[in-house]
């Protein structure tokens, strides 16, 4: 041998030394591994398909992205260049076809896996899992199920348990958590123990039945889990927990969580991460702060994803105060804000109309070395138009663009709106061209979204100017364009502009539908025009338009309103003669106006009938005959129908204990109103501020000054006004000589009513 090769081969071994030495060890990254790649490709020999199945396994599993394109590039480069001197094995298929697979290419996957069938390489359960992951990950479970159980004996190998957990997660995340049940047991039961379930088994079927809202199942796999002796991880109770929250039993997710802690797991990053986003998403964001703070005592270092649900969750409740400090205690903690976190707090902003607290963002966005994104400027032209700043979004729509950032449909929709709002059509066909230019086509549903928004604003002249432009622009408008139109009109108490539409539409060939129908209706019985909404309904009969439930709706509601009891009462016994099928709404529209004509005996039969039906009354139902029967005089009938809310799987509301409470007060029963509030508060239902002012108007009228303070304090404290009659009844009270000494009961920012005169 020469001394070049020599040397070739020494430089050789020496770099297969390194790549397997540097694998082992786990300090091979994805930079490395390519120039280790490139070297390697110079000096290869047969042997040095191990070092290059260490390359290619780095940069396949490496966390950036397109990795597993890279590697398939480079085990191109190896077969071109090394083809006469190095052969791939089977484990450099195994990862080629792990790469196709992830890259959603399955074709190729089998591919590969057809020359390793023909090169005679005995299969095993590695190779042939990552198929079978493939094949689940592509939403196609029971071909995955066929290989497993058809296939693999064939090749001689078995299913093995990834295999299984592998099929399982399929099922699951194809909603089909039954099924992965019974695979359990299939599992569970093989006999000669070679698959049995493991701690991953039970965390995918428990994470699969509580998200399909089955959580009881769940708690039963997870006995049966521990009767098997596999002890559950935190990952098991944050798959339990995650399934408790869907379903909103904040109860067990308490009781969970001391479990978890007596048995030495406490929740990590991801299950913080639970909590948090449903307390915020439920307008707990006080409660979610508190979890937040013993997170951090706790140790556990919140991530990114842990600061957005929070900014989220405060953005949401319009706690805009709070989102500076939280956005600088981000990065105080070494945790850089994303896309998603500036957004959150810019669009919170924007929304709010603080378009000054706005551009500071987007300014600390720029700061950390991020540009503004479609989203950004999306929310930011949208803010603008609604504030009639239309001048600066078309501003900030050319800077968007000049900065390399296309504009999607949802920024012209936004400007367009604006433009049309200020009467500038022919920038609006301008814009409208650009967006074909764009390669955008706006639909239908474009301008009828544009012409919604337009009538919410009561621009419903501005919305018919749409229609025209839609015809100029070639795209015919529909039925909904034309009964956004009517809405519109209606909306502004213009029904005659409206009823004169349904004939326009005939006349450009549309036909009026039910919605059209019961649009006008609603808009006719708002303004007690209720003959001509009875005049509509018969026109509908005559034209073939058959009423909805929506439709008698809105007639016995109008009915009702006008004080046509007889009329209501004769229509809703025609559809029960008729066998109209009605929906909740129905009942309730009935149970009302016959409680408001004092036909409370009538509407309690009604009541009870419906709770012997299938039909389930809601919480509206029960307000209405709660505060019917205590109008009536009947405290006894209404307490019982309170206590019986439970049992028909519901939850009192603000409405439901507002009358109980005023109730208890006027009887002077003050300990049970007292008793009630707080069971209210802890069953998470919180007073709202006009609750705590007719409390405290009450408790004033009966001359309970010290407990009208206590509520008073309540009001301050959740940061709520006084309302102008509540104010006027304190003024008006303590000018009266006999309680001006009482002045010093109430909280101290109302002392000064001892000076009123």
């Amino acid at each position: 041998m020469s001394r070049g090769a020599s040397a070739v081969s020494d430089r050789c071994s020496e770099l297969e030394r390194i790549i397997a030495g540097r694998a082992r060890s786990g300090s091979l990254g994805l930079d490395d591994a390519l120039k280790l790649f490139d070297e390697l490709l110079l000096h290869a020999r047969p042997a040095s398909i191990r070092a290059f199945n260490h390359l290619l396994n780095v940069v396949a599993r490496s966390r950036c992205s397109s990795t597993s394109e890279l590697a398939v590039s480079l085990f191109n480069r190896m077969s071109r260049a090394c083809s006469n001197k190095v052969r791939p094995d089977l484990c450099t298929y195994s990862i080629l076809i792990g790469c196709f697979c992830r890259m959603g290419r399955l074709e190729h996957g089998f591919a590969a896996f057809g020359l390793i069938l023909k090169t005679g390489w005995r299969v095993d359960d590695v190779v042939t899992n990552q198929l079978l992951k493939g094949l689940c990950d592509a939403k196609r479970v029971d071909e995955a199920k066929e290989i497993s159980f058809g296939r693999m004996p064939e090749f001689g190998c078995r299913p093995d348990v990834v295999s299984y957990n592998t099929l399982l997660k399929g099922l699951c995340n194809e909603k089909r958590a039954e099924e992965a049940l019974e695979l359990l047991h299939t599992m569970a039961d093989d006999g000669d123990g070679s698959c049995t379930p493991n701690v991953v088994t039970y965390n995918t079927i428990i994470d699969g039945l509580g998200k399909a809202q089955a959580v009881d199942r769940a708690e039963g796999v997870l006995q049966q889990m521990i009767d098997k002796g596999v002890k559950p991880n935190i990952q098991t109770y944050t798959c339990l927990i995650h399934g408790y929250l869907s379903a909103g039993q904040w109860k067990e997710v308490v009781r969970r969580l001391e479990e978890m802690y007596t048995r030495g797991l406490d929740p990590n990053v991801v299950t913080y991460g639970l909590l948090l986003d449903y307390l915020c998403k439920n307008g707990k964001c006080t409660e979610a702060g508190k979890i937040f703070d013993s997170m951090i005592r706790k140790g556990i270092k919140p991530d990114v994803t842990i600061y957005n649900i929070l900014l989220h969750g405060y953005a949401s409740k319009g706690a805009l105060a709070d989102l500076p400090d939280l956005l600088d205690l981000m990065v105080e903690n070494g945790i850089s804000p994303d896309h998603y976190t500036f957004n959150t707090v810019f669009c919170a902003y924007a929304k709010k109309a603080m378009i000054d607290e706005a551009m500071h963002i987007l300014s600390k966005m720029r700061q950390q070395g991020l540009s503004p994104n479609v989203v950004t400027y999306g929310t930011l032209i949208d803010a603008l138009c609604k504030l009639g700043r239309v001048d600066e979004a078309v501003l900030k729509f050319n800077q968007m663009i000049n900065e390399g950032v296309t504009p999607d449909i949802v920024v012209f929709n936004s400007l367009i709106y604006g433009l049309c709002a200020v009467d500038k059509w022919e920038k609006v066909e301008e814009l409208f061209f650009e967006m074909l230019d764009q390669g955008i086509r706006p639909n239908i549903v474009f301008f009828n979204t544009i012409m919604s928004n337009l009538c919410n604003e009561g621009r419903v002249m501005e919305a018919r100017s749409v229609i025209d432009l839609m015809e100029r622009v070639g795209v015919r408008p529909d039925v909904i364009s034309y009964t956004t139109l009517i809405s519109g009109h209606c909306l502004a108490g213009r029904t005659d502009e409206a009823a004169k539409l349904l004939d326009v539409m005939l006349s450009v060939g549309l036909k009026p539908n039910i919605l059209s129908y019961n649009t006008l209706l609603h808009g006719y019985c708002k303004v007690g025009r209720i003959d001509n909404a009875y005049c509509l309904f018969r026109e509908m009969l005559r034209k073939g338009v058959t009423p909805g439930v929506v439709t008698y709706n809105t007639i016995l509601q109008g009915l009702f309103q006008t004080g046509r009891f007889s009329e209501a009462k004769e229509l809703y016994l025609n559809m029960i003669k008729s066998g109209k099928q009605w929906d909740i709404y129905t009942y309730n529209i009935i149970l009302n106006g016959l409680c408001k004509n004092n036909c409370v005996d009538e509407a309690f039969e009604m009541f009870q009938s419906l709770l012997s039906k299938d039909r389930r009354p809601d919480i509206i139902t029960f307000n209405i005959m709660i505060g019917s029967l205590l109008k009536g005089g009947s405290k006894k009938d209404a307490r019982d129908l309170f206590a019986a809310i439970p049992a028909h799987g519901l939850v009192p509301d603000l409405v439901t204990y507002g009358l109980m409470m005023e109730n208890l007060i006027k009887e002077r029963l003050l300990d049970e109103f007292e008793n009630l509030f707080l069971a209210m508060e802890k069953s998470g239902c919180l007073p709202n501020s006009g609750m705590l002012n007719a409390i405290v108007r009450r408790l004033l009228g009966g001359g309970e000054i010290v407990r009208a303070g206590a509520y008073l304090s309540k009001i301050d404290e959740m940061n709520f006004s006084l309302e102008a009659s509540t104010t006027s009844l304190l003024i008006s009270l303590f000018s009266r000589e006999e309680y001006k000494n009482h002045a010093k009961s109430l909280p101290k920012k109302y002392h000064f009513l001892e000076e009123v005169n």
